[in-house]
């Protein structure tokens, strides 16, 4: 019992960064794994495979982070720990987000969110309401994925969680960025920074609030403006080896050279983009990259460097249009619009709850 409770204890808190957006390295995680495993403990055993999958996701082996959010939410099953897997869950849901597997992405997260509406997890429902608006996002259905973010921030104010608050407004920021809605945008993106200045602590969400304020800017064509806030979310996710945002920072900086003329520093940043996102997978970012590397060499001159790039992406097109296209079936539509009528009446009870 005395290991059991040393191991926690030592697990419980490299969980927490992980969940926070700083998971140590894969091997260390999986060394605290392989001793969870000797001691035969199946809910530390999950909180081990749900820190890994965090950790291999962070470095963009998403795959892996797959696989270990599949065994974590197992592992949680079979100890009878409920919250456990539907997080397990959320993560997996994520995880194949991430992959571009949306079909798969939302099968997940509605298996999760009836989990959550059975067990009246009021937590929960707001974290599964995050993952749909997201799934909204890769539809580009983006208002949709407002509509769920918004209602995912009036699930979380009332509980007064401000992780969970300050979540949903940055998403909510992200989706009124895409929808033009600027306004909304900045004072979402306030109220998360505010709260990251106080009470929540996520180096990720830290350096996405910059992110967000700069292409906000790049937006309004206040370009100057658009620089410091994008090299200030590129170097925090650089610094936090998160690759997925670094990737992000450096193309949208990427974007405000080519805007300023400066097309040295842009094919720079393009090409330094170009590289993490080949290593992370991220076929659409990737083509956006190359779109802009074969204008930059075409406005140069080098007809050579620009049809290497068209080269590189036709092969990627060609694999993008094999893949099947993202879409929202009857059926998910259906079970949807249902699970998301259930967390409006499950918010309204929440509100009516209140004091004053």
């Amino acid at each position: 019992m005395n290991d059991h409770r040393s191991l926690l204890a030592e697990l419980e808190p490299i969980a927490v960064a992980a969940e926070n957006g700083s998971p140590p390295p894969p091997a260390e995680v999986e060394m605290l794994l392989a001793r969870a495993r000797d001691c035969g403990d199946a809910r530390i055993e999950g909180l081990a495979l749900l820190t890994l999958g965090h950790a291999w996701q962070h470095v963009g082996r998403l795959r892996a982070a797959q696989q270990a959010f599949r065994d974590a939410a197992a592992r949680f099953r079979s100890a009878n720990h409920g919250r456990g897997r539907i997080e397990a869950l959320i993560e997996l849901g994520r995880a194949r987000y991430a992959a571009g597997e949306i079909a798969a992405a939302l099968d997940t997260w509605s298996q999760c969110l009836e989990l959550a509406h059975e067990s009246d997890d009021r937590y929960h429902c707001a974290r599964v309401c995050l993952g749909v608006g997201q799934a909204c996002v890769a539809l580009n259905d983006h208002a949709g994925a407002l509509r769920y973010h918004e209602l995912a921030l009036t699930l979380a104010r009332p509980l007064g969680h401000d992780r969970l608050t300050c979540e949903a407004l940055i998403n909510v920021a992200g989706d009124a960025y895409r929808l033009q809605q600027h306004v909304r945008a900045l004072a979402a993106l306030a109220d998360a920074d505010a709260l990251l200045q106080t009470k929540v602590s996520n180096r990720v969400w830290a350096a996405e609030v910059h992110y967000y304020r700069g292409l906000v800017c790049l937006a309004n064509g206040d370009l100057e403006a658009a620089l410091t806030p994008l090299q200030t979310a590129y170097a925090a996710h650089a610094d936090n080896h998160n690759v997925w945002g670094e990737a992000h920072a450096c193309h949208a900086l990427g974007q405000v050279h080519e805007a300023l003329g400066q097309k040295d520093r842009a094919r720079d940043r393009y090409l330094a983009a170009r590289a993490l996102v080949q290593s992370a997978g991220m076929m659409a970012v990737h083509q956006h990259i190359l779109r802009r590397l074969v204008a930059l060499a075409r406005g140069c001159d080098d007809f050579a460097a620009a049809l290497a790039w068209l080269h590189e992406l036709d092969l990627l097109d060609a694999t993008a249009s094999n893949a099947s296209k993202p879409r929202w079936t009857p059926a998910q539509q259906s079970r949807l619009n249902a699970l998301e009528s259930r967390s409006r009446v499950l918010a309204v009870r929440l509100q009516l709850a209140q004091p004053g």
